[in-house]
C-alpha cells in the first residue's frame, strides 16, 4: 500500500490593488508582486479604481502618495467612505519628516518608501497577509 501525501489547503492568491501615476512602478510592483505570488491588479489614478470597486476586492491596496487629481490620502478617505476598510500601504518617494506619523493617523498600516520597496513592501504585506 503507497503512502498518500496529506493534501494542504490551497489559498487563492492575495489580491494586491497597487494605485500609482507612473507606468514604470505599476509594471515593476504588477512583476515583483506577482513573483512573490500575489495577484496584482494596477490603477493609474484613484479615479480608476474608486469607479468599481466594493469592499472585499481586494486584501490590500498600495497607495502612492502623490497622484495625479487625489492623492493618496484622499483616496483612503474615500475608499473609508465606501466602506471599504482593506488595509493600505502608502509608497512615497517623497522625504517628509512627518510622513510616517501623518500616513498612521490617516489610516495607512505602513510607509514604504521608494525606490528600494522590494523586500520591505513585501515583508509588509507578509507581516499583514498571513497564510
Amino acid at each position: 500500500m503507497s503512502a498518500t501525501a496529506k493534501s494542504l489547503p490551497v489559498h487563492p492568491p492575495r489580491r494586491i490593488a497597487v494605485v500609482d501615476d507612473s507606468p514604470a512602478v505599476r509594471q515593476s510592483l504588477r512583476l515583483l508582486l506577482g513573483a512573490r505570488g500575489f495577484s496584482v491588479d494596477t490603477f493609474n489614478g484613484a479615479d480608476e479604481l474608486l469607479v468599481d470597486v466594493k469592499p472585499g476586492d481586494f486584501d490590500c491596496f498600495v497607495i502612492d502618495l502623490k497622484l495625479d487629481g487625489m492623492d493618496g490620502f484622499a483616496l483612503l478617505s474615500a475608499l473609508r467612505e465606501k466602506g471599504i476598510d482593506t488595509p493600505a500601504i502608502m509608497i512615497s518617494g517623497w522625504e517628509l519628516p512627518t510622513l510616517e506619523a501623518s500616513a498612521h493617523r490617516a489610516g495607512f498600516i505602513a510607509l514604504v518608501r521608494k525606490p528600494m520597496m522590494d523586500t520591505s513592501l513585501v515583508r509588509v504585506l507578509r507581516d499583514i497577509l498571513p497564510g
